[in-house]
């Protein structure tokens, strides 16, 4: 069988793994217009922290060599012929017997009047993006970052790190991390971060750039701010062109529309990571998901179908995240209080604060948000911060909204504790919620 992938970021490794082990003797190639494959898009921020190096998060220069997985680096494909079963990258044609389109996301910069190009940056998975980030951080200290999600963070993380006396962290939105976080929870992280000299600039309008004496000035309403650098990190877009251009349909949400096998409206070509129009597992309404750990599983699922025939549906996503923030951990999963209720969902929500230890062992604290479908009396959102590891909490959340456990028995479940492990207060939160449904 001759397979071709289409993007080798973390769904088309994925996929090229997964394939090989399931057929030894497919011939795999993939395609990339990089001249180099990191090994996940989420570490270049630790590398620009100086917590680890390039070197350290590239894939393992054997990896493809061992498995037979032809590489094709700095290689553009630019048509799918389809009715011939080939691709066109570079000056050569590929046939293939399925493809595998896993071509990402590009970043959106918002039409911001005076963005000139200079000093400015956006952030993607390519690894020359941050590379370019990286050599440029020593030459200044100021910097204004856009955008106050996830990827925006951590850039305002990393700028902190290597010693900027001055960061803006800006965005549209009332509160950081808006896609996981509610207000009322992101409150308690926005504080540390003032504290540690972020200066957060909530609900901005942002009306123009200027530009001189080497400076860029971000205008507000009611003030301007001075800055080296501007670093634009407001979200991201399905990278469907090819797809488009080979008459692939296009979902609703602007990524490539699939089946529960992840296959498009080609019975030969399916889709996995950034590029996809995804779903949601709890509503199953259409979304995007861009998140390296949904383009890894996507691109196991996709690469499992191509081989053996749709043998494995892909369920959808449950949303869930986690990020450390001067030693906050935050995660979250399913909606927030605000989407639940802009999707017209009659939900009720409660926060709850705990100890996870008794006092004489400690004064960590758990602060949980709980969010509860009134009609089906299931979790539909929660949101976790502690200065304690809480991925497995995140993961049994998780797991509760994707099985639509009925919240009488989550109460019931068994937690465990030991005083050096101490307990987790969930089951507070979800009485709370109870007495709220009554």
């Amino acid at each position: 069988m001759k397979i071709c992938i289409i993007g080798a970021g973390a769904s088309g490794r994925s996929a090229s793994g997964r394939i090989r082990r399931l057929d030894d003797e497919a011939q795999i190639d993939i395609f990339s217009t990089q001249n180099e494959i990191g090994y996940a898009p989420c570490e270049p921020p630790f590398v620009l922290k100086g917590i680890v190096r390039w070197d350290d998060i590239f894939y393992p220069g054997k990896f493809f060599e061992d498995r037979e997985i032809d590489i094709h680096l700095n290689t553009e494909v630019t048509d799918i012929l389809r009715q011939e079963k080939r691709i066109i990258a570079g000056d050569r044609s590929y046939p293939y017997d399925k493809l595998l389109l896993c071509t990402g996301t590009v970043p959106t910069v918002p039409p911001i009047p005076g963005l000139n190009g200079k000093n400015e940056f956006t952030i993607s998975t390519n690894i020359a993006d941050g590379r370019a980030v990286d050599n440029i951080i020593p030459k200044y200290s100021s910097a204004a970052v856009i955008g106050a999600g996830a990827i925006g963070v951590e850039i305002t993380l990393a700028l902190i790190a290597r010693g900027y006396h001055k960061v803006f962290l800006l965005d549209m939105m009332e509160s950081i991390l808006p896609a996981g976080l509610d207000k009322d929870m992101a409150s308690r992280v926005e504080q540390v971060m003032q504290d540690k000299g972020i200066k957060l600039i909530l609900s901005a309008v942002i009306t123009g750039i200027e530009n001189g004496s080497g400076m860029k000035s971000i205008t507000l309403p009611d003030r301007k701010l001075e800055a080296d650098l501007v670093f634009l990190t407001t979200g991201a877009r399905p990278n469907v062109e090819i797809a488009a251009k080979a008459g692939i349909d296009i979902g609703e949400t602007g990524g490539i529309l699939v089946n529960r096998y992840l296959q498009t409206s080609d019975p030969d070509i399916y889709a996995a990571g950034d590029c996809l129009e995804n779903w949601d597992m709890i509503t199953k309404s259409k979304t995007r998901r861009l998140m390296v750990t949904t383009a890894s599983k996507t691109g196991a699922i996709a690469g499992e179908n191509l081989v053996k025939g749709n043998s494995i549906p892909y369920e959808g996503t449950i949303m869930n995240f986690v990020i450390e923030i001067f030693g906050n951990q935050i995660g979250a999963a399913g909606f927030t209080e605000r989407l639940a209720r802009e999707k017209e969902m009659d939900v009720v929500a409660t926060t709850v604060s705990g100890p996870i230890f008794r006092p004489h062992l400690g004064n960590k604290v758990l602060h949980y948000k709980l969010i509860a479908d009134r009609r089906t009396k299931t979790l539909v959102g929660a949101q976790v911060i502690s200065d304690e590891t809480i991925r497995g909490t995140i993961n049994e959340l998780s797991l509760a909204m994707a099985e639509k456990v009925p919240l009488h028995r989550l109460a019931m479940l068994e937690s465990p504790y030991s005083p050096g492990v101490g307990r987790d207060p969930i089951e507070d939160g979800v009485r709370k919620l109870m007495h709220k449904l009554r």
